[in-house]
């Protein structure tokens, strides 16, 4: 089996936000290098369970002040807690299909992945990033080009998800999904003329992708798909929804269909 080659070595950067450092030590604190803390009179118990953590990992805890955590980050809804850490490794698409093709222990029934087709909002990369850990999501593959990147705004967005779900990154997105093809994957896509999601089969290995904010899916990615999905809506409303609300509701449908399916 190939292992596992982060597509670049990372740097470290801060990651602010009591959701987004709670994640990171709980999935990753061996990439924690400190912890920064609000000097405040009385702590309060989610924090101190956070300083507790960091401490039993070796992770140095330093108090400095709120005004100071805010220069230092850029930020100033930093929530009193900052951790400086190596930079999440984005893993490349074909490798993971390397592995998959390689490797008979992955679990193959109910297995999906969300790809992102142009989502340029951090902000909506990191909602759809929730939804898509909520509901089960394997991973998320992001192009790297014209897509929004997993940035601290994607992050806080995410409530830390991120750094909790796989990231897989395609050069080419088309390339990507007609490789998933050929290694069994089903590739479905939203759209808002496509079959309501739940009358579709949603066959798995899936994956689902989701278009951008404003024009959805492109034709190029249509072309790939074995099925567009979409999900009615009322006549008297706005005429669509919003890419991570969309998306929200169709990983929705497949987690349910999972469960329904599921001994």
């Amino acid at each position: 089996m190939r292992p596992q080659n982060p597509r670049r070595v990372s740097p470290a950067v801060w990651i602010t936000g009591f959701h987004s450092v709670k994640e990171t030590l709980g999935s990753r604190a061996e990439d924690v290098l400190e912890l920064w803390v609000a000097a405040v009179k009385n702590q309060d118990l989610e924090t101190q369970e956070i300083i507790r953590q960091a401490r039993r990992r070796g992770i140095p805890v330093h108090f400095r002040d709120r005004d100071e955590i805010a220069r230092v980050t850029k930020t100033d809804r930093h929530q009193g807690l900052a951790a400086r850490a190596k930079e999440k490794s984005v893993l490349s698409f074909s490798d993971f299909l390397s592995r998959w093709e390689e490797n008979e222990d992955f679990k193959r029934d109910h297995f999906f992945l969300v790809a992102l087709d142009q989502i340029q909002d951090p902000h909506n990369l990191g909602a759809i990033a929730r939804s898509a850990s909520v509901f089960g999501a394997h991973g998320l593959i992001i192009c790297d080009r014209r897509s929004a990147s997993a940035s601290l705004g994607a992050l806080r967005s995410s409530a830390g998800a991120l750094e909790k779900i796989a990231l897989y990154e395609a050069g080419n997105l088309g390339q990507a999904l007609a490789s998933a093809k050929k290694a069994g994957f089903w590739i479905y896509g939203a759209a808002a003329g496509g079959r309501p999601a739940w009358q579709s089969a949603l066959n798995s290995p899936m994956i689902l992708v989701i278009g951008s904010e404003g024009e959805g899916l492109r034709k190029s990615t249509e072309e790939f798909c074995d099925e567009l999905v979409g999900i009615p809506i009322s006549e008297s409303g706005v005429p669509s929804l919003n890419a991570s609300v969309a998306a929200g509701i169709l990983l929705y449908e497949v987690y349910r269909r999972d469960k329904r399916d599921s001994p």
